[in-house]
């Protein structure tokens, strides 16, 4: 099988021309890594190499052999399960997953995220109650907020060891 370089679908896109599905399970960390050589349920060895940032999702269809697509499917992980009772636990519960940059899916009546004992330190912490579960790490994801600017100025002294001395100082813009 050649090199997979790009998804073709998702399942529910393409399930009306293919057959059968072949499932390559990948946990969350293998989903957000563009480059890797992994065996689908069905014994298929599949290289991937997807652009820089590409994340795969639950169902993403990523080759079709004959009549079977290779489809990316979420593996189970040990996540916390967390699901506030109050908008008010709601918001401290968003509040320090993102404090501590942690990924997070959500459910409509729940946000998922790995399982990690500091992160169970601040929940209980905080009064948030969870529970750990073993499930598939899918639901709607943020990306982090892009279209910040920052300016930064800065300026070097120094001199030269034969008295050419000089000042020069620059400063960057940059957007992202």
């Amino acid at each position: 099988m050649p090199v997979i370089t790009a998804v073709m679908g998702t399942v529910s896109e393409m399930a009306a021309t293919a057959g059968g599905e072949d499932a390559l399970f990948l946990t969350s960390e293998e989903r957000a890594s563009a480059h890797m050589a992994a065996v689908t349920e069905g014994g298929r060895a599949v290289k991937i190499s997807l652009p820089r940032g590409t994340e795969l999702n639950d169902g993403d269809v990523l080759a079709v052999e004959g009549d079977t697509m290779i489809v990316a499917r979420a593996a189970k992980e040990r996540l916390f399960v967390v699901a506030p009772d109050t908008a008010l636990e709601w918001g401290i519960a968003a509040f320090h997953l993102g404090n501590l940059h942690r990924p997070v899916r959500f459910r409509d009546d729940a946000m998922l995220t790995p399982a990690d004992a500091k992160v169970a330190d601040v929940l209980r912490g905080s009064g948030i109650t969870f529970e750990t579960s073993e499930a598939a790490f899918v639901g709607v994801r943020y990306g982090s907020y892009a279209g910040h600017d920052h300016d930064h100025d800065h300026s070097h002294d120094h001199s030269h060891a034969q008295g050419q001395g000089h000042d020069h100082s620059h400063e960057h813009d940059h957007s992202h």
